[in-house]
């Protein structure tokens, strides 16, 4: 049986503080943070905000119901908490009501170059130029490998990934992403870049009209990966902008900043093996090692040398999963199934040590 929405998602991740408070990732190197997907930069923070306002949302009101202070929004040296900007999207969405909230905001978004990661994608020559050293250095700006480039026989593929620590990724942010990217793409080309075709990793939720305004193209969804296919022609156009010797002094200053940041992809490749094993209760060290090919102890040492413990990063991934999953008013077997639980005891303390436990079993039948 399942039951009607629950009263979930503000009250729950509220309870979690407003800086990470799990056995921290990097945090004693005295590197700039954002191991594990933890924290975002200011500017990419500045520009929800500035989006959601210019949709007439009280945005002063929205950080003060999730317990953010909004100069860690907008102040664009900073680095504030992926969760905190998390539960800040989704207190945008419940005052809101509006189920394609990424979209409205992407639309309400104006670029602008106020971020070294834009400058050096619209300084540089071509299409594929730019977006190439973007992705090289985009942890200067996002939480983590976040747009990467995937294979395909005849056309270009610029995935959207999920890079979550314990508040799953939304729609509307993977939404909002794409969108973002494909304006900022227009705008360095003068409004000649095109999108071949869009995948959606999420199911169809209504209105295709709006996407296929939002993108000017095919939109699908349901795919295996969230992606954009860019023709050949897309991929080499020029830039409006482009100045190489700008470009070559932008990626030196960017090479010296990003050295200086912890990016973990290690911990990212083992939380994502991990959340494949889960469901199917293989997600132990013996199981997760084995299917990186390396022994159970040259994993712990290499998470030990990252300042972390494969304990920490398995309940970082079910927690995830737990939210998630109640998020989506699934069943009790569902949850923990997905969870990887097999004992209701086991799954009923971990509903109360993560203050979940107002969905205990019985709730949830």
């Amino acid at each position: 049986m399942r039951h009607g929405p629950r009263q979930f998602t503000l009250e729950a991740c509220n309870s979690f503080a407003l800086v990470d408070r799990s056995a921290a990732v990097g945090d004693s190197t005295g590197k700039t943070n954002v191991s594990n997907g933890i924290r975002v930069s200011g500017a990419w923070a500045r520009g929800v905000v500035h989006s959601f306002r210019a949709l007439g949302l009280d945005v002063e009101a929205l950080c003060e119901e999730v317990g953010a202070d909004i100069t860690s929004f907008t102040d664009t040296n900073g680095r504030p908490p992926r969760d905190v900007l998390g539960r800040f999207w989704r207190a945008a969405l419940a005052k809101s009501g509006d189920r394609h909230l990424g979209l409205s905001a992407a639309e309400a978004w104006e670029p602008r170059a106020d971020h070294l990661v834009v400058l050096l994608l619209t300084s540089a020559t071509t299409v594929g130029e730019g977006l190439e050293a973007g992705v090289r250095y985009q942890e200067l700006m996002s939480h983590g490998r976040v747009i990467t480039f995937g294979e395909h026989p005849e056309h270009h593929v610029i995935h959207v990934n999920k890079i979550e620590h314990e508040l799953p990724i939304t729609a509307h942010e993977i939404e909002f992403l794409a969108v973002f990217l494909m304006k900022l793409l227009c705008f360095a080309t003068d409004g000649a870049f095109k999108v071949r075709e869009v995948h959606f990793e999420h199911p169809y939720r209504g209105d295709i009209q709006k996407y296929t305004r939002a993108f000017g193209c095919s939109v699908r969804f349901g795919e295996e990966k969230t992606a954009m296919l860019v023709d050949n022609e897309a991929w080499a156009l020029p830039l409006a902008h482009g100045n190489q010797a700008l470009h070559g002094q932008l990626r030196g200053v960017a090479s010296g900043l990003h050295a200086a940041i912890e990016s973990h992809h290690f911990i990212d490749t083992v939380r994502d093996r991990i959340k494949i094993l889960m469901p199917r209760g293989g997600a132990s060290i013996e199981g997760v090692a084995s299917a990186l090919y390396m022994t159970p102890r040259t994993l712990q040492r290499r998470l030990h040398e990252d300042d972390t413990t494969f304990r920490v990063l398995v309940d970082s991934v079910r927690k995830s999963i737990l939210i998630q999953c109640l998020e989506r008013n699934q069943t009790r077997d569902e949850i923990m199934r997905h969870a990887g639980y097999t004992n209701r005891r086991s799954f009923r303390r971990a509903l109360k040590r993560w203050n979940l436990d107002d969905f205990d079993d019985e709730s949830l039948s």
